[in-house]
């Protein structure tokens, strides 16, 4: 009776309860079958180290030096390879020595998918790194279209792989690795959106954002030159585009390095997920770098648990227009400052 009394009198435990006991149910599940407080601190510390390495004055300039010295020595693959390829063993190794999963060492179906997952995410960056329409002496509207066509590329070049590999691996997975609305509610992910945004925008007010966002004019920036102000149309297209993209991350990450290898690893895929998620961010304001792992765990475990990654597709895609929308109010203010 006191419970009834309790949650009756307590209009925000009534919310709570209504729209999230599914998604924190989630989250309990998760942490009482397969929360390992040993793994967890050991893939901190080693992810901690690995940002550290690309951030070692908190700014992304060291970075983007190594990356540009190291491509030209071992080529755009390759190099995508170790980048990727070094979080995603480590955090498997882990695995596999926490939870005692020595028998994974003898499957090669689980290596093979290892191997094809990093392979497919370097090939997405292969196939668009020499693609700069600025080598070419086309109009601004031209390049603007070469830039939207190479980002389309990057969705294509991520997602048709891991959908021809569900074509034979589909008797696991009956739908496209997440593409499924059962068991899934919208709208706990507007209400985490809503929350978030006073944070989300009040980070892209600062300068650390402000160096790398809005990616909109940025990049429409470069194409139609210097101090020319891009057509509004062009912008909004574009910004349509670049939310698109988090479609095909989210496919990836949440719903093929999740939902392909549950039945290697079952909830074991979401960590090492996780760490390959942190790998994508360098380069990125570390910020984001960082938070991107406690991000890309837990959109993994609701992907695991539902199957589905709409959810994510919804939190992933409104926190990158989020990000563009208060880049613009900072670079407004600034402006008439």
């Amino acid at each position: 009776m006191s419970e009834i009394v309790t949650q009756g009198s307590n209009p925000l435990v009534r919310f709570i309860s209504k729209h999230f006991s599914q998604f924190f149910g989630y989250i309990k599940k998760y942490i009482v079958e397969e929360f390992n407080w040993k793994y967890l601190l050991f893939l901190v510390a080693f992810l901690a180290c690995y940002i550290y390495w690309a951030y070692p004055d908190g700014t992304y300039s060291f970075y983007r030096e190594f990356r540009a010295q190291w491509i030209g020595k071992i080529g755009v693959f390759w190099y995508h390879m170790c980048l990727y390829g070094f979080p995603f063993m480590v955090a498997y190794g882990g695995y596999i020595v926490s939870s005692k999963r020595f028998d994974l060492l003898k499957k090669p179906g689980f290596w093979f998918l290892c191997f094809f997952a990093v392979s497919v995410f370097s090939f997405r960056q292969y196939s668009v790194y020499y693609f700069d329409p600025e080598m070419f002496d086309f109009e601004r509207f031209v390049r603007f279209w070469n830039r939207v066509i190479r980002d389309i590329t990057k969705m294509v070049a991520a997602m048709l792989p891991i959908t021809i590999y569900w074509l034979w691996d589909r008797k696991y997975n009956t739908s496209p690795y997440g593409f499924t609305i059962k068991n899934f509610n919208l709208r706990p992910y507007f209400i985490i959106l809503l929350v978030m945004l006073p944070f989300v925008i009040g980070f892209g007010l600062t300068d650390h954002f402000g160096g790398y966002y809005p990616r909109g004019l940025k990049n429409l920036t470069y194409y139609f030159g210097y101090g020319v102000e891009p057509p509004q149309l062009h912008l909004l297209f574009y910004e349509l585009v670049y939310g698109l993209d988090f479609v095909s991350i989210e496919y990836f990450f949440r719903g093929f390095l999740v939902l392909a290898f549950i039945r290697y690893v079952g909830p074991g895929s979401i960590l090492p997920m996780a760490a390959f998620y942190v790998s994508i961010h360098f380069g990125k304001p570390m910020v984001e770098t960082i938070s991107s792992f406690f991000g890309g765990s837990l959109l993994g475990i609701l992907a695991f648990y539902s199957r589905s990654i709409w959810g994510g597709i919804v939190v992933h895609m409104g926190i990158a227009w989020l990000m563009e929308l208060g880049a613009y109010i900072g670079k407004l203010s600034r402006d008439l400052s």
